[in-house]
């Protein structure tokens, strides 16, 4: 039941919402109508943007469609999917989940990094980010995105599911740490290794942002003040129109260092100014906002401990907790590693590893690393963190 204080405020944000919700409703329903489908969603800019570009244009995108190597887009029944794949072919698998304010390109570094050692990655933009449509119709939780992965999987030309196959191992970063877990949780028996960077799923607390009452109830809120809220999260410039060249790319270098990875400078590995992918993701996916809201909602950053201890039972080889059947696969009785940023404020690294250890009832089934940086330590720190993921894999060197 609503507190008196609770009830005023909902009736209050009612009473000056009205326009902007229903102008908001008349938009989704509309472009939920041209999509001449039962699927409900937003499509990515790979439909409103992409088309009606030039090939020059679109080459000096933030976000380029040819950013990684072996792009494919994946039809489902919740909308259109990006996906990369590359690497030998023969070489071990690597899924790669990025967090919840950037696209998949984020872990570019990192994966061009493991193909030069030998592996096959296989790297996808989550739901609502980068080139993926926004569902409207199903909470953005760890079912929707597991489903996801499984998607992605199985529309590669190789597989990665069976006997045959060899399986596949999985790099969670943030909020894609939390859905690997939960993934490994439900579908043990197709992975061989599990790697998270900076985990959500079981923080203690979310960041101040996120616990803004405006997305509890981000159904009375108007969509334009929704969408201030999450510029401010991510730094972004609000009055930048979109394709133009403003002083953006310094302002979320300085406001956005909480959620939004920093480009370092004059790096032979980065593929991608995160900064201005992020600025152009706000601007130019109309579903980004709806996405992200409703992955704080819904997503894996909190609460997690039931999917967490389910997968640290197979981890740690606990034969009473769990199937006969799944005691024969590579990840039980077996060892994760999980790397922190020094730094990082949202994922804290001591109150992670305290709690993971005891789900694992001890650390000799974890490997913990700390590498310099914030919460966006992959992108400036992706050679040490693909030192430490080399040396636990075992790949060749370089």
């Amino acid at each position: 039941m609503l507190s008196f204080y609770s009830a005023l405020w909902v009736t209050t944000t009612l009473a000056t919402a009205s326009l902007a919700t229903l102008t908001g409703l008349i938009y989704l329903t509309r472009t939920a109508t041209k999509l001449n489908t039962s699927r409900r969603l937003i499509p990515s800019p790979r439909t409103t943007l992409l088309p009606f570009l030039s090939a020059r244009e679109t080459a000096e995108l933030p976000y380029p469609p040819n950013i990684l190597p072996g792009a494919r887009d994946v039809d489902s029944p919740y909308g259109v999917m990006r996906a990369y794949e590359w690497g030998p072919e023969d070489g071990s698998k690597v899924l790669l989940i990025h967090g919840d304010t950037t696209p998949g390109p984020i872990l570019g570094p990192i994966a061009k990094a493991l193909v030069k050692r030998g592996c096959r990655v296989l790297i996808l933009d989550l739901w609502g980010r980068g080139y993926s449509d926004a569902p409207l119709d199903v909470p953005h939780d760890v079912r929707l995105f597991g489903l996801q992965i499984l998607f992605a999987i199985a529309s590669s030309p190789l597989s990665w599911t069976g006997s045959a196959s060899g399986g596949f191992s999985i790099i969670g970063f943030s909020m894609g740490g939390g859905i690997t877990m939960s993934f490994a949780s439900h579908f043990p028996s197709l992975i061989n290794s599990l790697i998270l960077l900076a985990p959500a799923g079981i923080l203690r607390r979310m960041p101040d942002d996120y616990k803004a009452q405006y997305f509890r109830y981000s159904s009375l809120v108007p969509a334009s003040y929704l969408r201030t809220l999450v510029g401010k999260i991510m730094g972004v410039d609000m009055k930048k129109t979109p394709h133009s060249e403003t002083k953006a790319k310094a302002a979320v270098l300085e406001e956005a260092d909480l959620h939004t990875p920093r480009t370092p400078k004059n790096s032979d590995t980065q593929t991608i100014d995160v900064p201005a992918a992020v600025q152009w993701q706000f601007d130019n996916h109309q579903g980004f906002v709806y996405s992200f809201i409703d992955s704080i909602a819904h997503g894996p950053l909190m609460h997690q401990q039931a999917d967490w201890n389910k997968t640290c039972a197979i981890i740690k080889g606990d034969s009473s907790k769990v199937p006969k059947y799944i005691q024969s696969c590579k990840l039980f009785n077996s060892k994760i590693l999980v790397i922190f940023g020094q730094s990082d404020g949202v994922v804290v690294g001591k109150e992670v590893s305290e709690d993971l250890s005891k789900m694992l009832d001890g650390s000799a089934h974890v490997e913990y690393k700390m590498v310099p940086g914030g919460h966006g330590f992959p992108v400036p720190s992706s050679d040490e963190v693909v030192k430490h993921i080399s040396a636990f894999w075992k790949l060749r060197e370089v």
